[in-house]
């Protein structure tokens, strides 16, 4: 919404005006630009075919992938992916053991470097994850990630494969960091990102803490909007008429009372269909360590109090829409014997939230409200992998409808 702010210039009586002479006003000096955050700069950078979201999945799922390999002592078979400094960094970090249930807290790209040869992007993650024999861990890291300025971006389906950088092998045809199959060096981030450090921050010996009360951080700080959120989403309207701010939010509003029932019940099956694959690994590993530790989170009378546009970015394959959701319920934590460890049961809790949704640029018509297929109009029931089970095909990427991407808190969104 455009607010027009219209300023009125009082009128005064001749004998009020001054008798000096006028002072000239100096030459025109334009307003700044506003700051771009790091993920606009990043998005301004790279190649036409670059995909915040595609971006957001890769390092998150290259991060799991190298703690995984990082306990079984199998680093190097990720070569075209990390290079030798990096690849020491982390396994000088490594405490011992094989490492299982990684799971990526928050991703944040914290700064983008471009020379004209290189782009480097510094991403800080927060983790949890076990070491056999040594309990669960946390961690804050900080890695880089760089690539030549004249790789290409890959589209959906290849951009998910950790395979040969140029031609999508098996990483195990790899050997001295030339693939067997096209015969390409496929080391040094000259086809794909690289991990070129990865520096631990701080580490502490326990795993995710799920009986703490925290106070909300920022619910009271204004929204941080980006300067074109606007005029990009009257773009996308404009490309789809039928996706509106009224439709969208009322799919975000379906996607949230699911969540929560979903949540409380620590059953996120009927969530499947309306989440990322990234964004409901993540959320799944938490139900199951609530079930581990005898536990259940219950969010009960949530609403959703009002949304405000925070951003709309639009690349080759999606369409990315982020909105602050203001909200409130109870919010507890009780055991098996139904008992409260932790949370109040009769004082809501306010809280904001930034979520973006995203949708392919392929898709158009309104939000579905319906439980159906989005691609077939079968009753919506899909497999963990997200794939319908009635016409087989994968319905989580957000190909065929909105799907809820990420979830970031106040403290940690930057645009």
């Amino acid at each position: 919404m455009v607010v027009l702010f219209l300023l009125f210039a009082r009128k005064r009586s001749p004998q009020s005006w001054a008798t000096r002479a006028p002072v000239m006003p100096g030459p025109y000096i334009p307003p700044a630009p506003p700051e771009l955050s790091p993920r606009k700069q990043l998005q301004a950078a790279a190649d036409p075919n670059f995909s915040l979201v595609l971006f957001d999945d890769f390092v998150s799922a290259l991060f799991v992938e190298l703690k995984l390999a990082m306990g079984a002592g199998n680093v190097a078979r990720y070569q075209p992916y990390i290079d030798q400094a990096g690849a020491t960094e982390l396994l000088r970090a490594h405490p011992g053991g094989a490492i299982r249930n990684v799971i990526v807290g928050s991703a944040t790209i914290t700064d983008v470097e471009v020379d004209a040869q290189r782009i480097t992007v510094h991403v800080d993650f927060e983790s949890n994850y076990e070491v056999a024999g040594r309990g669960g861990k946390w961690t804050s890291e900080s890695w880089s990630f760089s690539r030549s300025r004249a790789a290409k971006s890959k589209p959906p389906a290849a951009a998910r494969m950790l395979g040969c950088p140029n031609c999508g092998a098996p990483l195990d045809v790899i050997a001295a960091g030339v693939c067997s199959h096209c015969r390409a060096n496929v080391t040094g981030g000259t086809f794909d990102w690289i991990v070129t450090s990865a520096t631990l921050n701080g580490q502490e010996d326990r795993g995710p803490m799920l009986t703490s009360t925290v106070a909300e951080e920022g619910t009271d700080e204004p929204t941080v909007i980006a300067p074109d959120a606007g005029v990009a989403f009257q773009a996308l309207t404009r490309d789809d008429p039928a996706t509106t701010w009224q439709s969208l939010t009322a799919r975000i509003g379906l996607t949230f009372n699911e969540f929560q029932t979903a949540w409380a019940a620590r059953d996120l099956a009927r969530m499947r269909p309306l989440m990322s694959d990234a964004l409901f690994s993540t959320q799944t590993y938490w139900v199951e360590e609530y079930k581990r530790q005898h536990l259940r989170n219950i969010t009960e009378n949530a609403s959703i109090a009002s949304m405000e546009l925070a951003a709309v970015t639009r690349d080759a394959f999606y369409d990315a829409v982020t909105i602050r959701l203001y909200a409130s319920s109870l919010d507890f934590t009780v055991n098996d014997q139904n008992q409260i460890v932790s949370g109040d049961r009769n004082r809501p809790r306010r809280y904001t939230e930034y979520w973006t949704m995203i949708r392919g640029r392929g898709a158009k018509g309104p939000p579905r409200m319906e439980k159906v297929c989005p691609n077939c109009g079968a009753p919506l029931d899909v497999t963990m992998s997200g794939d319908c089970k009635y016409c087989k095909v994968k319905v989580t990427t957000g190909q065929f409808d909105w799907v809820l991407s990420r979830i970031e808190q106040d403290e940690v969104y930057q645009g």
